[in-house]
């Protein structure tokens, strides 16, 4: 019995080593599903802006690589959106569980490309080696941040989280792009919410320029998407009998200096930015109401641009501890009080 008991603790030992070695392998392997189809920022356009501001990259080079990014967003770009939208469609079609591995496809697919994008100019622009990429710099940006208002009441109103996740990504993924299709990059995601960067040098634009596309062309393309949305949801709510909310959209903007790159611990690094224009941006966005977008008078003044005529508010921010004056500008429509389902 010596000899049996020898073997069954030999075989203890190597199957729970196996057991580890297994578990280890496969929490890798759904971390690097996961790391596939993790919400990154477009790598292509970050090597591009952060690339051509390096002093050794010949002016003309800089040119043909923003000229580049912009026939690129011109010529296709709505395909990864098209891509994830057809998860939704096999989703209707041969329901939800061949929607995962469709959805998990065009996700990867979409990274892949685009770091195979960056890649091939990624060498002459010398991203990986010098520091404007990899490590946070100092950088003019435009932030824009997004919010929805009233959401908190819609998903009391609702009560129904699987309809309300289905109805935040159409929503997120429609002003999504719309940002991108006005050369601008999301960066962060933040539940009804999201922000957005604006680099000149992916626009070909000066820094005032850039401003005052984003604020007349941007702004106003934002809630024209978002009011299309809301009047179908309106009616889809009544249709089925819902009571629904009012709800709107909240714009916040502000250009100036800032740090861009990639941040956070080794291993877990992703690119953020941080900064003035972050923080007074996401107060104008708390501030605005439904279908205002809120621009710092500032902001002009930093971009060298011509401010458009229109309602100045004072603000007083407690967390910046200072009054900050902004342009009031009303693109969108106010939120509509939703007429009650009828009875019965």
């Amino acid at each position: 019995m010596g000899g049996v008991d020898i073997v069954m603790g030999a075989w203890k030992r190597l199957s729970e080593r196996v057991r580890r070695r297994l578990d280890v392998l496969t929490w890798s392997a759904v971390r690097g599903a996961v790391d596939a189809v993790r919400y990154q920022p477009p790598h292509l356009e970050l090597v591009i802006a952060c690339g051509v501001s390096q002093p050794e990259i010949p002016p003309r080079l800089g040119r043909w690589a923003a000229e580049l990014s912009t026939r690129r967003a011109a010529g296709s770009p709505g395909v990864p959106h098209a891509l994830r939208r057809a998860g939704g469609w096999v989703t209707r079609a041969l329901g939800p569980v061949p929607s995962v591995l469709v959805r998990w496809l065009s996700g990867a697919l979409v990274v892949a490309a685009d770091h195979a994008g960056a890649a091939a100019i990624e060498g002459p622009l010398h991203a990986r080696a010098h520091p404007g990429l990899l490590v946070p710099h100092p950088h003019v940006v435009l932030v824009v941040v997004i919010d929805m208002r009233g959401f908190s009441n819609l998903t009391v109103a609702l009560d129904d989280t699987q309809y309300l996740a289905d109805l935040l990504g159409e929503y997120l993924r429609e002003l999504t792009e719309v940002v991108e299709r006005h050369r601008g990059i999301v960066f962060q995601y933040t539940g009804d919410g999201l922000l957005a960067l604006f680099l000149p040098e992916l626009t070909g634009l000066s820094d005032g320029q850039l401003l005052e596309r984003v604020v007349h062309e941007l702004c106003p393309a934002l809630h024209r998407a978002f009011d299309g949305l809301h009047e179908r949801w309106r009616s889809e709510w009544q249709a089925g009998g819902r009571d629904g909310a009012e709800i709107g959209l909240g714009v916040g903007l502000s250009f100036g200096d800032a740090t861009i790159g990639f941040l956070g611990p080794s291993g877990k690094k992703h690119f953020g930015v941080i900064g003035a224009p972050v923080n007074l941006a996401a107060f104008l966005c708390s501030e605005a109401e439904a279908g205002v977008a809120l621009v710092d008078r500032g902001s002009f003044a930093r971009a060298g641009a011509t401010p458009p005529q229109a309602k100045i508010v004072r603000l007083r921010s407690k967390k910046l501890r200072r009054r900050i004056e902004a342009l009031r500008l009303r693109y969108g429509t106010a939120p509509a009080r939703l007429t009650p389902p009828p009875p019965g």
